[in-house]
């Protein structure tokens, strides 16, 4: 596959990553989502940071554990990553899905506040 098809699937993936993880925080009680994308030599990066209402602190506990999984396998994510087609309620499958997409994946949750770097490879 060519640089230029790598960019363009690399830039598909990241607008269902930050469409998925918006909708997540906000749906926690956020009341602010920042995202911020860097162009880096080898991929995208993204930062998303927001709050949540504590009482969805195991919601964003669970979010956080599915962008890390153990095991990401990327012939699912080529396979099903465009079937998780967008509706107005984040389920945890789509979330999973996401953690597949994305090659590296850290978060921190705080009190009321997560902040989740995330990276696609091109």
């Amino acid at each position: 596959m060519n640089q230029q098809k790598h960019i363009h699937l690399a830039r598909r993936k990241m607008s269902h990553v930050i469409d998925e993880l918006y909708t997540a925080l906000l749906l926690a009680g956020g009341k602010r989502v920042t995202l911020e994308i860097t162009k880096e030599p080898e991929g995208l990066r993204l930062v998303a940071r927001g709050g949540f209402d504590e009482a969805h602190r195991r919601q964003v506990e669970r979010m956080a554990e599915m962008l890390q999984p153990a095991v990401r396998n990327p012939a699912l994510v080529e396979e099903f990553w465009e079937l998780a087609g967008g509706d107005q309620y984040t389920s945890d499958s789509e979330l999973a899905l996401v953690g597949q997409m994305v090659d590296r994946a850290s978060a921190a949750v705080g009190e009321g506040q997560v902040e989740l770097d995330l990276f696609i490879a091109f």
